[in-house]
Formats: C-alpha cells, sequence, structure tokens
C-alpha cells in the first residue's frame, strides 16, 4: 500500500478571508501548488497571540492578502526566512516579494471616465482597508487635477455585506449634498449605491452615475450593468502560486515585484 506524498505547510496571512477577489485568488493558489507538495494553511496569523504557533508550524513559505505591515507578524515571518509573496497590496518595504495591483492608478482612472462623462461634482465612497485607501487616494487627488469637485468623501469602516454599503449610501445622502457621480471603491459598495438610489427614485445613470471596482464577478449581471475597473482574481493567485514556487525551487531571489494591470469595463452605470 503506497503511502500519501507529505506535503508542505505555506502559511495564508490574511485579516479577513471572506472577500470575493481574495477567495478566487486564494483558491487559484492552492490549485497550482498542490501538485508542487505544498497546501495553504490559514489561520488567525495576523493575530500577535497566535506567532508561536504560527512559528511552530515551520511553513515554507508565506502569501500574505495585503501589505505585511504589522510589526509583530512582520518580525515572526522575518525571523522564519522563508519565501513571501504579499499579494493585492504591499508594504512600503516587501519583506520579500510583491504581486500587486497599482490602485491608485485604478482611482486615478475612475476621475478620468468620469471627467470624460462630464460629471463635475463627484462623490467617493470607499472601506478602510489599504487597497480601497489607495484607490480613494488616486480617486481625489486626480479629480482635483482635472477641475472635478469632490462634494462628499465617505470612508465606511467596515464593509462585508451589501447593508455596510447601504449605510455608506446614507450617510453620503446624508451630506445634503449635490452630486451627480460617485465612485465605489468596491463592487458591493457600488452594488448597494444602486440598490439605494432605485429606492429613492434616482434614476441610474440619468440622475447619479456609479462607477465601482469589480471584485466578486457580480457587475455585469446588474440589470443596468455596473460600469467597473477590475483585475483578475484568479490570474493573480495564479501567478502568486508560481512566484512562491520559483522562490522555493530558487530559481528567483527576493525582491520580485509585479504590478498587474487594472481593466476598465464601461458599462450603463455611467
Amino acid at each position: 500500500m503506497s503511502s500519501l506524498p507529505t506535503l508542505r505547510a505555506i502559511a495564508l496571512i490574511a485579516p479577513r478571508l471572506d472577500a470575493g477577489p481574495a477567495l478566487r485568488a486564494i483558491q487559484a493558489c492552492a490549485e497550482r501548488l498542490a501538485p508542487a507538495g505544498y497546501y495553504l494553511a490559514a489561520g488567525p496569523w495576523h493575530d500577535a497571540q497566535m506567532l508561536p504557533q504560527l512559528a511552530a508550524l515551520r511553513p515554507a513559505a508565506a502569501l500574505v492578502i495585503g501589505p505585511l505591515d504589522e510589526p509583530a507578524v512582520r518580525e515572526c515571518v522575518a525571523a522564519l526566512e522563508i519565501p513571501v509573496v504579499e499579494t493585492w497590496s504591499a508594504s512600503a518595504h516587501p519583506l520579500d516579494s510583491a504581486i500587486v495591483i497599482d490602485n491608485e492608478e485604478a482611482g486615478r482612472a475612475a476621475a478620468r471616465h468620469l471627467s470624460e462623462k462630464r460629471h463635475a461634482l463627484v462623490a467617493c465612497i470607499s472601506a478602510d482597508n489599504p487597497w480601497e485607501r489607495a484607490r480613494r487616494a488616486g480617486f481625489i487627488s486626480a479629480a482635483a487635477s482635472l477641475g472635478l469637485e469632490l462634494v462628499a468623501d465617505i470612508v465606511q469602516p467596515e464593509v462585508q455585506q451589501m447593508n455596510d454599503g447601504r449605510m455608506a449610501f446614507l450617510r453620503l445622502l446624508a451630506t445634503n449634498t449635490i452630486f451627480d457621480a460617485v465612485f465605489c471603491t468596491s463592487d458591493l459598495l457600488a452594488a448597494a449605491a444602486v440598490s439605494e438610489a432605485h429606492n429613492r427614485d434616482l434614476h441610474v445613470p440619468q440622475d447619479l452615475a456609479v462607477l465601482g471596482f469589480t471584485d466578486d464577478g457580480s457587475a455585469a449581471q446588474w440589470a443596468q450593468g455596473l460600469t467597473t475597473l477590475g483585475v483578475d482574481a484568479a490570474g493573480l493567485g495564479a501567478r502568486a502560486a508560481q512566484l512562491l514556487l520559483d522562490r522555493l525551487q530558487g530559481e528567483l531571489g527576493a525582491s520580485q515585484w509585479e504590478t498587474l494591470d487594472v481593466v476598465f469595463q464601461a458599462r450603463l452605470s455611467t
């Protein structure tokens, strides 16, 4: 009777695993790693109290969703002396390598699109995480340079479900400002904005243009179709897996950096 092959762990370090794009990237990464003899070991490794268990796991490498900025976690992972790939957004000084999205450019592209559509009074709704903060910053800076007036800037602390997005849009309406377009830094926020706009007899895009960032594949399924920017999450996961394997096999050294292009999808919401 043949024994099963021994798989080595690759630590999956992520603050939260419920985001659609992160899950698709993780799935694609895991599928690419398994034939090579590795598996992703998920755990609350971002919690400082769990760091001794992470060290005891002795992972072969680490896949990080988001920047590796937490000092205690960064110190622990550095001490392991293993290949590390940060994804989506990277710390200012990555510990090893990174595959990222140019989130600031995504925000700038959103502002350019709204300017081309001749929207002058714009608002921004974002969540408080590193990649959405970068999209927000890019949008705000580009809007100013293009002569757009940013009439409201809503940052929602927690956005995990549709109701959180609705609360963010209600906060925007509560500012009592006049706006003709809103950039939402995720599709969840954009879908909630469209839903709440319709509840208040606002027509998209006639009364209000809505632009999002595609992260769950639902944008094209809305009746009006959400205009979005986005990235291939599964492709990102597969490329992260290949980079991890290349690092583990010694085919590439540290300090690898790759920025994925953001793709624009114009639909009916703008």
